[in-house]
């Protein structure tokens, strides 16, 4: 009798840590995503990334098929010793071809250098981030440093996307949403 209590205690015990865990787990904070490195096998090349891109959200839709979302991202490529810092931006092109787009941040214009080379010009053999969409444009742009710190600081970052006569798309993304520029910053800084 008295061993058959034991086991039943053992087992309560057993199932009330195990319950505790799961609920101490539960209440653990996530890991924050740090920006991620990594080496191009094919180039030797090294690419310091966001761990996903800053999602920017349409100010107002043009209808129900289109796309509410562009994306925003820096990289920086290390050759050798030998760095440099580019932007990737991508946002929908459903009916005609976009023409390059305006970036602010904050509410001041970013004088953009749009890069015309081949990623493999930059020692990349493939595009850093993943096309969002089929139907999403990418354009590739040098970036300074001067702009990598404004957007470190950046309350808000915008996109304004125009495709020949239509009215253009604004897409706005801030707080919380670009919180992650600024560890990208600290990153490639050090």
């Amino acid at each position: 009798m008295i061993q058959q209590a034991v086991i039943r205690l053992r087992t309560t015990l057993g199932t009330c840590s195990v319950f505790l865990v799961c609920a101490l787990a539960g209440c653990a904070t996530a890991p924050t995503d740090a920006p991620s490195e990594r080496l191009d096998s094919n180039t030797g090349t090294t690419v310091t990334l966001m761990p996903k891109p800053v999602e920017l959200i349409v100010d107002r839709a043009h209808g129900p098929r289109t796309d509410p979302f562009a994306y925003l991202a820096p990289f920086e490529t290390n050759r050798m010793g030998s760095h440099e810092l580019f932007l990737w931006v991508s946002a929908p092109q459903v009916a005609a071809p976009l023409g390059v787009p305006k970036v602010f941040c904050g509410e001041t214009p970013i004088a953009l250098d749009k890069y015309v080379g081949t990623m493999a010009d930059v020692g990349l053999s493939s595009a850093p981030y993943k096309a969002p969409a089929p139907w999403s444009v990418q354009w590739y742009f040098r970036l300074s440093g001067e702009v990598l710190d404004c957007f470190a600081s950046a309350t808000r970052i915008r996109v304004i996307t125009q495709a020949a006569d239509a009215e253009p798309d604004t897409y706005t993304a801030e707080g919380t949403a670009i919180s992650e520029l600024s560890s990208f910053v600290a990153r490639v800084r050090t």
